[in-house]
């Protein structure tokens, strides 16, 4: 059971996470650990790297679903397709410096916007006119009614920015005290 708590409160913090974003949509919407976790997670451990905010996303999503009043349905593809891009992109990223892979995840906020934007405007039926001026709608502003979809992608950049610098340095540090633990047990 001590070994599985800091997983467990881990999950339950991401969670969290999650279902005060969807509370406070308006403001911290997209402000979420899942984009640097799904991406410094694959680029620095592989599939094994994702496997806990794999879990703790599709658990809370339909939690956040009913609290922000969408159904939950086949539009959780668009978020996982969006999220299987990021991965992807990580792979390139496997063995880079903390640099590269810093950057790479930015990169990777910026296409899961794009695909995840691109995907609700080809899909949702409020777009009635598939033209490249209701894409730009769709990449910019959005639906009338609700919050404007840059205002997801700058707290998408911000959390991206701010959560993949802490998790490389958190990375970094404990792999370099790891290392000098190691060097010492053998002194």
């Amino acid at each position: 059971m001590q070994r599985a708590l800091p997983v467990i409160v881990f999950a339950l913090v991401l969670i969290s996470a999650r279902i005060i974003g969807a509370l406070n949509s308006e403001s911290l919407g997209n402000l979420q650990p899942f984009g640097s976790l799904f991406f410094c997670g694959m680029a620095l451990f592989g599939l094994r790297g994702v496997i806990l905010a794999s879990a703790t996303w599709l658990l809370s999503y339909p939690i956040t679903s009913m609290i922000q009043g969408y159904p939950v349905g086949l539009e959780v593809l668009v978020p996982i397709i969006g999220f299987s891009a990021m991965l992807g992109l990580a792979n390139f990223f496997k063995s880079s410096s903390p640099l590269k892979t810093f950057t790479g995840s930015l990169l990777g906020a910026v296409i899961f916007y794009l695909i995840t934007n691109a995907l609700s405007w080809a899909l949702d039926p409020l777009y009635a006119t598939k033209s490249l001026t209701t894409l730009g709608q769709a990449l910019w502003t959005g639906l009338p009614g609700y919050a404007p979809t840059w205002l997801f992608f700058r707290n998408a950049m911000i959390a991206q920015v701010v959560f993949s610098g802490v998790f490389l340095v958190a990375t970094q540090r404990i792999s370099s005290y790891s290392e000098k633990k190691a060097a010492n047990a053998y002194s």
